[in-house]
């Protein structure tokens, strides 16, 4: 047998020590890799459980509202599901992304959303405007001409029939999706350098191959059953593998800070915000009702062939609460494992040393790569590249990786992108937008209050529903307390009765909270 050139001894030949080499190499790289890889798995999994959770309650949402367009609008309730559709189709396309496209170091973070929701929420409401006002009007059994609907929609930016509450639903819906969105953004980025960071160590060159060999294969091909020392394990990990990605200690620890911090924000608070703004701005709803008649003129109608106006069934007023409860135990479990990888790049190589195949407990009477003895070489401090000048197991200076360089932007971009979010608190607003505090028992209100100059109401009552013989299509719901009740339909006539009705209207529409 000819003997191995770099362990010499009995049992490696040249071929043989090559294996030996190169098995040893990959399960240094394995070892290393089982460290990131759970982690990696871990964001992922926690995006993919917030996209799900997400994109799974808007289509609740979506399918409440449209019930109650079904029962208020009955008739026309079709009118008004197109538009529905839309705006939580558009909410979806901004949720909807894949995690690999995110990940990439070309894909730039912070881009701007591909829908705008101020200009869908806007669409949203000039869209059912029509159908709304008809409905107002107690017009069942006719529907507006096509020309009366365009003229309204025509008008829709003069009249303003519903105050700023496009406005401020639409700035509410962009602040929160944005930070869903950048918060899923980021998690893919996180698991994308996690996997990019496995792929650089595992490419080792032949200098680090030798000397993980001679770390952990030449002393049996010597005939020697002990491990080697710890110093020297150390001295190699950190030379061959750590300092290949120890650069990406700063960044990840920060990318770990924002994660946290934007993974803490409160969906109760958020929701709170984005009603106090919508119960203050649509208080003057329609009040420039003269104006629309002005440009418009009386309603022209057509009769409705055939008009169908089924009783509902009993119990269809009651609007369940949607059943799809915020995944908050999850991201606080998620958010305390993260926050114990901060160090994970500067203690990643010294993990290897830590196996009993690659370093004894000790530097004494220990494999030191010559023979069994003490291991008397310097420790060199730290994986850093700065501190591999001084690191006596290598004789190769080593250099900064452009790509570590590239990963290491990436994570700061992302860092930047969760502190820009985080300080509204509004990731999960978006949910909030769909649920609402909704995740509680079924059957129990919140107690808030919308106010305006004739006194109060509450929006999200619970109980059964309302006694009564009169015709649902005839009256104008309001949650209370006690449970659904119904008004006397307003007179045409009259603007303060037009306003509240667009006012329940909204609140109706945009939060189903009964």
């Amino acid at each position: 047998m000819v003997t191995g050139l770099l362990c010499g001894g009995h049992c490696c030949g040249r071929g043989r020590e090559k294996q030996v080499r190169d098995v040893i190499r990959r399960s240094a790289e394995e070892k290393l890799a089982a460290a990131t890889r759970p982690i990696a798995e871990l964001l992922l999994a926690t995006r993919r459980t917030l996209q799900e959770h997400l994109t799974g309650l808007s289509h609740q949402s979506q399918n409440k509202t449209a019930a109650l367009f079904s029962q208020l609008y009955r008739n026309h309730a079709k009118r008004a599901h197109t538009p529905l559709a839309s705006l939580y189709d558009d909410i979806r396309t901004i949720l909807r992304s894949k995690p690999e496209m995110e990940a990439s170091l070309g894909e730039d973070l912070g881009s701007p959303s591909p829908i705008d929701m101020q200009i869908s929420t806007k669409k949203f409401f000039r869209d059912i405007f029509p159908v709304a006002y008809q409905n107002v009007l107690r017009l069942d059994a006719k529907e507006f001409t096509r020309e009366y609907e365009a003229c309204l929609k025509d008008a829709y930016e003069a009249v303003q029939p519903f105050g700023e509450v496009p406005q401020q639903l639409g700035t509410s819906l962009s602040k929160s999706l944005e930070a869903a969105r950048a918060l899923l953004q980021v998690l893919a980025v996180g698991a994308g350098a996690l996997t990019t960071s496995e792929q650089l160590i595992s490419t080792t060159d032949e200098e680090c191959s030798t000397k993980l060999l001679r770390l952990a294969g030449c002393s049996r091909c010597k005939g020697f059953d002990v491990a080697p020392c710890r110093n020297f394990c150390l001295n190699v990990a950190r030379g061959c593998l750590g300092s290949k990605v120890s650069e990406l200690d700063a960044p990840w620890t920060g990318y770990v800070e924002g994660v946290e911090r934007l993974s803490r924000a409160d969906a109760d608070s958020a929701l709170r915000a984005i009603d106090a703004r919508v119960s203050n701005a649509i208080m003057h709803a329609l009040e420039n009702h003269v104006l629309l008649e002005k440009k418009c003129g009386s309603p022209s109608t057509l009769d409705v062939t055939n008009p169908s106006s089924p009783r509902p069934t009993p119990g269809a007023t009651r609007r369940d609460a949607l059943r799809a409860p915020p995944p908050d135990s999850e991201l606080l479990q998620f958010a305390a494992t993260l926050a114990t990888t901060k160090k994970l790049f500067s203690g990643l190589a010294d993990r290897l040393c830590d196996e009993p195949d690659f370093a004894s407990e000790t530097s004494e009477q220990c494999w030191n790569g010559e023979n069994i003895g003490e291991y008397t070489k310097a420790l060199v401090a730290s994986a850093s590249i700065s501190d591999q000048k001084y690191n006596p197991e290598l004789t190769t200076p080593t250099n900064p990786d452009t790509k570590v360089a590239a990963l290491g932007d990436r994570l700061r971009q992302a860092r930047q992108l969760l502190f820009e979010h985080s300080w509204t608190g509004s990731a999960p607003a978006a949910e909030a937008f769909m649920q609402g505090d909704e995740a509680g028992d079924e059957g129990s209100g919140s107690g808030r209050l919308y106010t305006d100059d004739d006194g109060s109401y509450d929006a999200e009552g619970s109980g059964e529903e309302g006694s009564g013989s009169q015709d649902i299509s005839s009256r104008t719901m309001i949650g209370t307390g006690d449970g659904p009740t119904y008004s006397e339909p307003p007179k045409v006539g009259s603007s303060a009765t037009i306003q509240r009705s667009f006012t329940l209207l909204t609140i109706l529409l945009i939060f189903t909270n009964v």
